[in-house]
């Protein structure tokens, strides 16, 4: 589930832009069929109908007329159920053919507000057209003859329509997320994995994955994973890559928050494999984490002696082939590794989720361990 956050409130998508502008194109078509040679006046209710109108306005075809009209009705997440008249009328309506335009039909007091107002100016016709309609709330009677979606009873962000005046630039139209939603924190285990080259990150990894359940994030694969698909994240990061520059952290984060996203509200977890290695990494994945109302639950670090870590490495050398496990390439690896991750660790420290495990024995054990730790997060 794609979820975002708008001020203290989650929402997810109800409706992609893509359907969006489908359906828009389609409500055109049928105002263009129906209101031919009336050179209708299109009102357009601010502040939400804005994208809407705009957008509707783009595919009729027909010659016509648009003006804007003001009125508020909601504070928050709720209806007031007043309707107040901001800003007026100002055209002849005098035998013309009038189409009002709403974001969101739900109370219908604000159409029956603008019927009352336009009665008074002798319209030839009034027609609605809405991009939203919540029938199950209707209060009023009132005929709204061109509606985009038909949506349940849920408060809606995007695409012109706000909470507290923000979201209205976001292209799809989103729902607020019920209290039943929300991920369960208490039982979400975060769990970023530190451990140098050789030790056995990689196998208790699997081992853990396979006993919580937790999904697995490795920032090579999705890297790489974006780039081969060519998507918009995929080509900025290319575009560094082949200028011989470093991937902004930025937009890493961006992409594993897609990956991280992709696994639903609920989900157990995470294992984040690569990544952070900086310091400045591990903020903006706290960052990242918390706009979703989570957290890393504990760093675990495998604290392997440097000779032992050699040993395994040169041992795997010469079972696997890899021309890079040979010493002189080890002890870079391994340096590297202290250099980035020192820092690193004491930022974990401070948070006050490090936990040290021995990683050298037997690995039941080292597993025995880790899993002590977890099952107290």
């Amino acid at each position: 589930m794609d979820t975002i956050q708008v001020l203290d409130k989650k929402f997810k998508v109800l409706i992609p832009e893509a359907e969006v502008l489908r359906r828009i194109k389609e409500v055109a078509e049928q105002l263009n069929k129906d209101l031919a040679g009336k050179n209708p006046i299109f009102l357009a209710v601010l502040n939400g109908a804005f994208v809407f109108a705009a957008d509707l306005m783009r595919c009729i075809t027909i010659p016509s007329e648009i003006s804007f009209v003001k009125l508020a009705s909601y504070q928050g997440t709720t209806t007031t159920g007043k309707v107040k008249e901001v800003l007026g009328i100002n055209e002849d309506l005098t035998g013309r053919t009038v189409v009002i335009v709403e974001d969101i039909v739900e109370s219908g007091l604000t159409i029956r507000r603008m019927m009352e107002s336009l009665g008074t100016r002798n319209p030839e016709s009034v027609h609605v057209c809405t991009l939203l309609l919540k029938p199950d709330r209707l209060k009023e009677d009132c005929d709204v003859e061109y509606v985009a979606f038909r949506i349940p009873n849920a408060f809606v962000v995007g695409y012109g329509l706000d909470y507290d005046q923000q979201g209205r630039n976001l292209r799809d139209i989103y729902s607020l997320v019920t209290d039943d939603e929300q991920p369960k924190t208490e039982n979400m285990r975060n769990i970023v994995i530190f451990g140098a080259p050789g030790s056995g990150k990689g196998t208790q990894s699997d081992l853990i994955i396979q006993k919580y359940g937790l999904n697995h994030i490795s920032t090579g694969d999705v890297l790489r994973a974006e780039i081969k698909n060519g998507t918009e994240l995929g080509k900025i990061a290319k575009q560094y890559i082949d200028d011989g520059m470093l991937v902004p952290d930025t937009l890493i984060v961006d992409m594993l928050a897609k990956v991280y996203d992709s696994f639903g509200a609920a989900h157990k977890g995470v294992i984040f494999d690569g990544f952070p290695r900086t310091v400045n990494q591990a903020e903006e994945l706290k960052k990242m984490l918390a706009a979703r109302g989570h957290k890393v639950a504990a760093m675990i670090e495998l604290n392997v002696p440097e000779d032992e870590l050699m040993t395994r490495l040169l041992k795997r050398g010469l079972e696997s082939g890899r021309s890079d496990d040979n010493e002189e390439t080890i002890k870079k690896r391994l340096g590297v590794y202290h250099s980035q991750t020192s820092p690193l660790i004491e930022w974990y420290e401070r948070e006050g989720v490090r936990h040290q495990i021995n990683g050298l024995g037997e690995l039941d054990r080292i597993f025995a361990d880790i899993c002590s730790v977890i099952d107290q997060l």
